[in-house]
């Protein structure tokens, strides 16, 4: 018995097979004609988002679903070949897996075209991008404006002008973290630092973060090593915060290759520490608490209550939006 071709069942049919079909086999099916990438396109899917992965010679989109299996992947990857000018892509579908192939100079425009194409055809959002930047050809551009967390981590420090240009030019809606090295003399626009989450842990990565930098971010979490900043750099963050009604800030990490020596808290409204006004335990992630029983407590007038507690080249700044928090399963950082 012969078999009947796909596009020849009523539509009723055919949707109900597209229901069932996994993504990889959904996207090969988009490209096989306009009439197959608008069936496809009404096609519900338990597509959440994309999370890209970029690397030196080679970047990962993988195809992020609602249920809990194996991620499928379109992986773009550079092959000894003559430029195309980013007008032909080599492709193959192999173990639900996509595998596109171009030559150095097309790569960076083929994974742009290929995200477009992703996002218009089933308008869903990047999620995560995770950039590994060491050794990415130049010039180096993410193609992309918007996502939701951008991870980068590397030991060489990228071009001013190529981290200038993701920082500026891509909208990262909630987390920026940064484990690369940064030049000292980078700068960017402070107006586009807009996420939720902000930390740059590097050996060598903070002397870029100035007083101005550091009160531009309205970030709710803020981890930073290897900075230049002193005292009167954090008392101006904190002042700021103490005389508003931020009602999001949650807490920050400062560490400073100078000093913090010098820095006062008497003229805020300390409260000594007991069981009564909050746990000892403040709640950093999922998995991790700081031990609270130091430092010094202050209310705001609004009844807000913060802990600050700082040695010779940190401080720990942590408002307590949830005074008693359960940390049963956290590991305690004194």
């Amino acid at each position: 018995m012969s078999a009947i071709p796909l596009l020849k069942l009523p539509v009723l049919c055919i949707n109900e097979i597209l229901i069932n079909t996994d993504i990889i086999s959904l996207v090969s099916l988009s490209l096989i004609s306009r009439r197959s990438k608008r069936l496809v396109r009404t096609t519900k899917t338990s597509l959440t988002g994309f999370n890209i992965k970029f690397y030196k010679d080679v970047t990962e989109v993988q195809f992020v679903t609602s249920e809990k299996k194996e991620v499928r992947s379109w992986f773009f990857k550079i092959e000894e070949k003559e430029s195309s000018g980013g007008q032909v892509m080599e492709m193959s579908f192999i173990d639900d897996v996509i595998h596109s192939y171009h030559s150095a100079d097309d790569i960076q425009q083929s994974v742009k075209l290929g995200v477009e194409y992703l996002r218009d055809f089933f308008a869903k959002p990047i999620l995560e991008v995770f950039l590994f930047p060491d050794d990415i050809p130049y010039p180096f551009y993410i193609g992309f404006k918007e996502c939701n967390n951008l991870y980068m981590k590397g030991e060489k420090a990228m071009r001013n002008e190529d981290l200038k240009n993701v920082l500026e030019n891509v909208l990262i809606k909630r987390v920026c973290i940064i484990q690369l090295p940064i030049n000292a003399d980078f700068k960017c626009n402070k107006n586009a630092l807009k996420f939720t989450e902000f930390s740059s842990l590097s050996n060598a990565c903070g002397h870029w973060i100035t007083r101005e930098v550091l009160l531009s971010l309205k970030c709710s979490r803020i981890h930073l090593h290897h900075t230049l900043l002193e005292a009167h750099d954090f008392m101006a963050f904190f002042e700021r915060w103490y005389y508003s009604n931020d009602k999001h800030f949650e807490v920050m990490i400062l560490r400073t290759d100078k000093t913090f020596n010098g820095l006062r808290l008497d003229g805020f409204h300390q409260i000594p520490w007991d069981t009564q006004l909050r746990g000892q335990h403040f709640l950093y992630a999922h998995k991790l608490a700081f031990d609270c029983s130091e430092g010094t407590n202050i209310m705001r007038e609004d009844g807000t209550l913060c802990t600050v507690h700082f040695r010779e080249t940190i401080v720990f700044f942590c408002v307590w939006h949830n005074r008693f928090p359960d940390i049963s399963r956290a590991t305690i950082f004194i």
